[in-house]
């Protein structure tokens, strides 16, 4: 079974989906990412009810919008992290699920910063955040559920767009952007799939180019392990 959870339904692309395998069932929910979490919880409890179980998350939806910084965030993390904490009890081993892959589709300025696009650079620099966090062996060997983040460089359907720089002074480059030679859809659709087939629990990677790339992770505070410690020392303290 495939759910696919989106603001427009897209026949079209539906219809080549289910070209590919006949025999998958594939349903179509209209989805408001940006809903509050208790409105989402109702949402997918009627999901749940035609899905057997969900062994894979993706998370796609995205919005570049310089000029409403609450609706960026809000779609590109906010709504992000509420789907996926109302999601994963259906996935937790420990809560009756089959443990799974949570997949964040993110930017290569989450990475690196953009002069141009700060709200949205932000928004993306929070979703690696949050996959590092979550995928953090604290949550992974108990729940089963590994996490894993994929930046885009910049790609069609993005830049075709009438795309607003945060501050004037960067508008020039972001009217030029849309000239700028970028990947197809479908190819950094395959890419991200290329991914999902590779990637271990708390990998990036960066589909850009028509390419695929493994980011390789670097920890800045060197206090984090010795936090770490300290907190467990405590906990063991607490049991004695």
């Amino acid at each position: 079974k495939l759910a696919i959870l989106q603001s427009v339904e897209n026949p079209q692309a539906i219809a080549q989906l289910q070209s590919i395998k006949p025999s998958t069932q594939i349903f179509f929910w209209t989805y408001d990412v940006t809903m509050a979490r208790e409105e989402m919880k109702k949402y997918f409890d009627e999901v749940m009810v035609q899905m057997d179980y969900i062994d894979v998350l993706i998370n796609g939806a995205t919005l570049c919008d310089e000029n409403n910084i609450d609706a960026t965030i809000n779609t590109n993390l906010t709504g992000m992290m509420n789907t996926v904490a109302t999601v994963l009890p259906h996935m937790d081993r420990k809560m009756g699920g089959s443990g799974g892959l949570i997949v964040n589709v993110t930017s290569v300025i989450g990475l690196d910063p953009s002069p141009v696009f700060c709200a949205y650079s932000a928004s993306k620099f929070g979703v690696i955040g949050f996959t590092r966090s979550l995928a953090d062996p604290l949550y992974y060997s108990q729940n089963g559920v590994a996490v894993m983040a994929v930046c885009c460089g910049p790609t069609r359907v993005f830049v075709d767009r009438e795309l607003k720089a945060f501050l004037e002074y960067g508008q020039s480059f972001a009217d030029r952007l849309r000239r700028a030679p970028c990947q197809s859809t479908s190819v950094c659709g395959q890419n991200i799939v290329n991914a999902i087939e590779r990637s271990e629990n708390g990998q990036i990677w960066i589909a850009d180019k028509g390419g695929l790339e493994l980011v390789k992770l670097h920890w800045y505070w060197h206090m984090a392990d010795q936090f770490l410690h300290y907190m467990q020392s405590n906990d063991e303290d607490d049991q004695d």
